[in-house]
């Protein structure tokens, strides 16, 4: 998981470059890179707690995403990532402790939240 946000993080940066600074398609990526880039940092705060290693890679999300051609189809593409991600946190919510669980809630709903948002930009975009 802490691969694919970071695929996330990084994929946003690129799609961001796509719009003027500070238009509504701008912010409203912003603030979701900024929510990946954190959860890459609570992930990695987790992992170290249980004395886990972890990878300092990039997910294969990332490479899939920048290659999608159109600002509409990136979008999209970023929302089946981040239900995706929903998924994932859903499916790990179970085995894991309260206090990771209490984060990986607050992770999944925030993706919960840019999935939302995103659909509004889509809307917006030319098909």
């Amino acid at each position: 998981m802490l691969e694919a946000e970071r695929a996330g993080a990084k994929a946003l940066v690129v799609f961001m470059d796509a719009y003027s600074r500070n238009s509504e398609e701008w912010k409203v990526l912003r603030r979701i890179q900024a929510d990946e880039a954190h959860n890459c940092v609570l992930i990695g705060e987790l992992l170290k707690r249980a004395g886990e290693d972890y990878s300092h890679a990039t997910g294969e999300f990332y490479d899939k995403a920048v290659a999608v051609k159109g600002n509409r189809q990136r979008v999209e593409f970023l929302i089946r990532g981040l239900r995706w991600a929903v998924q994932r946190f859903g499916e790990s919510l179970p085995r894991l402790s309260p206090a990771a669980r209490e984060v990986l809630t607050r992770m999944r709903d925030s993706h919960l939240r840019s999935i939302a948002a995103c659909e509004k930009v889509a809307g917006l975009l030319p098909k």
